[in-house]
Parts: C-alpha cells; sequence; structure tokens
C-alpha cells in the first residue's frame, strides 16, 4: 500500500536520448507479501460520489479517476519514485538536443477492444483532440505548441513542437489513446473505445459503469478480476455504510473523516495516493474591490487556522500548506510550508493598513462535498475573529462549477486543486486555479505570465532561481491562498489486493485480484 514519501526528481523532462524497453509484468507486480498466488476471477465493485464525466476525459477530473486506465492506455506513465518517464503504449523515445522534436516508437501488437490494430494514427488523432479549443486538458499549452505530427509507419510518431518546454511530456502522461474513429463518441459519452484492461459492456449515465476483461490486453497475464463495476453513490456516508456491509469493495475518496475512521478497523484498509495532489484552497476575485488589494487577500491566509482544518475536517490526512506544490515537484520547498502560519495579529495589521476592517465578504463553496461545509466554517470564523464579515454562500456542484469555469464569483471561493505533483509548468499554464493565461480569480498579471513562460518555456527542469521566484510570487499575491496538501482516498475492503494508481490518481487495476 502506498503512503506518502518524498520523491526526489532529477527531471521531468525527458533527456536528450530515452530508450526504455519492456514493462514490468502484471503477475510481477501482483505477488502478495505472504506469498499467496494472486486469485483470478471475480467483480470489483466501486462506488464513488459523483458520475463520469466523458467530456473531460483528455483532463485530470476526479469523477474519471475509476474509468481513465481501466479503460486506456496512454503512451507512458511515470515512476513515482523520481517521475521518470516508463513505457506503456510507446516503448522507447527521443528527444531532439533543442527539445522541439520529439520521437515515439510505438508498441506493436497492441489492440483496441473491438480488435482494430493500434497505430500511429490513433496517436495523431488523440491529440489532435487536445488542441480543439473546447476540449478541457491541463494540458493544453503543451498540445497547442505542437506544430507538426508525422507517422513515418504504423509503429512510429514523429512530433514536432515550435518551443521546448518543461513539461512536455506531462502531455503524454494525461492524454488517454482513444480509438481515432471512436474520439467523439468517447467525449460524447456514447461509447469507449480503449486499448486498456477491460471493455466498456454498458454506461449508464448518472448511475454507473459495468466493466468486462479484455482478454486480449496486450499485457500477458492482466488483469485477474473479471470485470469491474462502478457505482454512483452520491452521499460519503452511503459509500462508507456499502463498503462496510460487503456492496462495495472500494470506495473513491470518501469524505476525510469517514476515510479516518477507517484506519483502524478491521478488515478495511486506507490506501492513501502517493501522488499527494490534492490541496484545499480558499481564492480570491481580484476583480472585487475589497479583494482587489493583495494585503486584504494575505491577511486572508494569515487568519485561517490551517491546522485546525486538517484535523477537524481532514482527520489528520495530510499536512498544512502555503503553497500548491507536492513533495514531488522541484518547486517544493520544506521551509516555506509555514509561511502563512496562523497569526491574527499580522492579520489585523494588514486589514487595518487596506482600511478593509469591518468590511463584508462572500465566500462561495460546493455544498454537495461535505468537507466543504467544514472548511466554510472554520474560514468565516477565522475572518470573523480580526474583523471581516464572512457570508457563507453554499450553492450546488453545477452552479459552483458554472462560476468556477466563468470567473463569476463576487468575492471568495473553496475547493481543491491538483497538479501540484508534475512539473511546475503544468500547474502554473494549465491547472484552472493557477493558469496565468486565464484562472477563476481573474488574475491578470504581466509578471506573472512571464514568471509562467520562463518556468514552462525551458528544455528541462526550470532553475532554482525561476522556482524561488515563483514561489515569492505566489505568496506575495495570493490570489489562491492554499491550506492543506491532501491526497486522494482509496478505501478497500481486506480481500482486495494489488491496487495501484498513477501519478494522475487514476487508478490501475492491471495486478488486482480479489483475495478468495
Amino acid at each position: 500500500m502506498r503512503r506518502s514519501r518524498m520523491l526526489s526528481l532529477a527531471t521531468i523532462a525527458v533527456a536528450s536520448a530515452v530508450v526504455l524497453t519492456g514493462c514490468t509484468s502484471a503477475v510481477q507486480k501482483a505477488e502478495s507479501p505472504d506469498g499467496n498466488s494472486p486469485t483470478k476471477g471475480g467483480i470489483l465493485h466501486i462506488v464513488q460520489a459523483a458520475d463520469v464525466q466523458p467530456a473531460t476525459l483528455f483532463a485530470q477530473n476526479n469523477p474519471n479517476f475509476s474509468l481513465t486506465r481501466t479503460v486506456f492506455n496512454s503512451l507512458i506513465d511515470y515512476n513515482h519514485k523520481d517521475l521518470k518517464p516508463e513505457p506503456e503504449l510507446a516503448t522507447s523515445w527521443k528527444m531532439s538536443d533543442d527539445g522541439k522534436a520529439l520521437t515515439f516508437q510505438l508498441r506493436k501488437g497492441v489492440t483496441f477492444h473491438d480488435g482494430s490494430a493500434f497505430t500511429a494514427a490513433d496517436v495523431i488523432a488523440s491529440l489532435k483532440a487536445v488542441q480543439r479549443p473546447g476540449v478541457a486538458s491541463q494540458t493544453k499549452s503543451v498540445a497547442t505548441a505542437i506544430s507538426d505530427m508525422q507517422a513515418p509507419n504504423d509503429h512510429e510518431v514523429v512530433i514536432t513542437f515550435s518551443q521546448a518546454m518543461s513539461n512536455t511530456m506531462d502531455l503524454f502522461l494525461m492524454t488517454p489513446i482513444i480509438k481515432a474513429a471512436a474520439i467523439d463518441d468517447a467525449l460524447a459519452g456514447k461509447s469507449f473505445m480503449g486499448t486498456g484492461p477491460f471493455s466498456v459492456k454498458q454506461y449508464s449515465p448518472g448511475q454507473g459503469f459495468t466493466l468486462e476483461r479484455y482478454d486480449d490486453y496486450w499485457k500477458k497475464g492482466a488483469p485477474y478480476l473479471d470485470g469491474v463495476q462502478i457505482t454512483v453513490v452520491r452521499d460519503s456516508q452511503s459509500m462508507l455504510s456499502q463498503l462496510k456491509s460487503g456492496q462495495a469493495d472500494l470506495a473513491m475518496d470518501l469524505a476525510p473523516l469517514d476515510a479516518a475512521s477507517l484506519k483502524d478497523t478491521s478488515g478495511y484498509e486506507l490506501e492513501l495516493s502517493d501522488a499527494n495532489d490534492s490541496v484545499q484552497y480558499i481564492a480570491s476575485n481580484v476583480t472585487v474591490p475589497l479583494l482587489s488589494d493583495k494585503r486584504v487577500r494575505q491577511a486572508i491566509s494569515y487568519a485561517i487556522d490551517r491546522k485546525r482544518i486538517l484535523e477537524q475536517v481532514d482527520g489528520g490526512i495530510g499536512s498544512v500548506a502555503s503553497l500548491p506544490w507536492a513533495e514531488s515537484s522541484p518547486a517544493y520547498d520544506k521551509s516555506l510550508v509555514d509561511h502563512f502560519a496562523r497569526d491574527l495579529a499580522k492579520s489585523k495589521q494588514l486589514l487595518e493598513e487596506a482600511d478593509a476592517v469591518g468590511k463584508s465578504v462572500n465566500i462561495y463553496y460546493d455544498a454537495g462535498f461535505q468537507p466543504n461545509t467544514g472548511i466554510a466554517q472554520i474560514a468565516q470564523f477565522d475572518l470573523t475573529q480580526v474583523g471581516l464579515k464572512p457570508n457563507l454562500i453554499p450553492l450546488q456542484a453545477s452552479d459552483f462549477l458554472d462560476k468556477l469555469r466563468t470567473g463569476g464569483f463576487d468575492g471568495m471561493f473553496l475547493t481543491g486543486h491538483g497538479f501540484g505533483q508534475l512539473n511546475p509548468a503544468t500547474l502554473v499554464k494549465g491547472a484552472f486555479p493557477f493558469n496565468a493565461d486565464a484562472n477563476a480569480s481573474s488574475f491578470d498579471n504581466a509578471e506573472y505570465k512571464q514568471l509562467a513562460n520562463e518556468l514552462w518555456l525551458s528544455n528541462g527542469v526550470p532553475s532554482k532561481a525561476t522556482l524561488d521566484k515563483m514561489n515569492s510570487f505566489l505568496l506575495d499575491q495570493q490570489f489562491v491562498s492554499d491550506l492543506v496538501l491532501s491526497t486522494h482516498t482509496f478505501a478497500i475492503s481486506s480481500k482486495v489486493k494489488g491496487l495501484s494508481e498513477t501519478m494522475l490518481d487514476y487508478l490501475d487495476l492491471d495486478s488486482t485480484y480479489i483475495q478468495k
């Protein structure tokens, strides 16, 4: 079972030449500690709070964690210890010295679930889909920098970029390869044609998926399971009840306190993803007069009791944060973790300097996710303590997301973000709370755009000096105030063995089995 750990990130960009062959077989990965052989067969029953969102298959989106890697594969995976790229549908690759040309050699003998061959044309079509204006992806900036794609043969792709970028490989980690002719149907939720270990037998929107084993999966011996049943159960307590009653084998992202309750419960285990990319934050629409002053935003950050949120809302799962980075990121700086440790005196001083004492501020949150209510109530109490008048506005998930996408909050808003675990450029150029080109805070700043481009337009990992400048800028501006760095949780029956996740937190069920 994975636990949070420090990852040594030597580089996330591909070196001038990378040649990797072979993968650890599913059989090797699934060997249990007691030496027992994995059990074949059985259906894994998964419950999750939200239905999958097919339109966002090319982006990291929590509801899709159970589907993306079970039905599809990407060209590469990332090693969890050092974040170096490893083979998946690509067996090897080579980057030009200038970082502008990347050649992939593709795995032979791979088929889609309808029996048709996987070829270079499917790779090109999937990447072209990411380039579409209406298709969401946190690595869109990389995809749109592709100036040319060629397929010298069915098992080779040559991709040319207009510029070198530090996060080039993140695009190929994130992009699932979908059969070229079936991409539009996948985005519309009509069919899902991938090369992964399971094929979609049935999709009932709003209810869930039925998946069945793909017998011709390219990894020998995988998967062990006969199938997977994914069921939407809106309430965390109901998910927990189904897990404890045996109706479910795995519950995705229980409310933190529900998840924490399983830590010492016999017959159940709580797996914590080692990506550590689930960050709770409160942010400001900087076009609101009160919040246009960075001193007010800093005061808010100093006022909020992060430790109380960690313990009372998150059940101690995670750690306090002042910046968005997980320990795997080259931008992570341990000395800055407590930069915004609670300091009521400093908060009050900043509010007085900004003539903000006694001013009202709206705080919006998605009330459908229980932890948000707890965080909102703590924020309300803390901001009242320093002289603001916070007004909590709970919203339904759809209404909250609409405002988040359009920058429509007339005040503050709280939710969670990811992408602190990969190359920093992917967060500041793609993750919506931080995207320097367009973000939910309406924070439009020339210096920030320049810094983001410095991180991004680098042939290799950005320099420490550049990362330090970015950290100083984010701490100073506080249009996003990160509160707690947590992680996605997978609550499982102890009968479930060999569960794994990618560095995007997608379930990897290649080696999963149910012990009889």
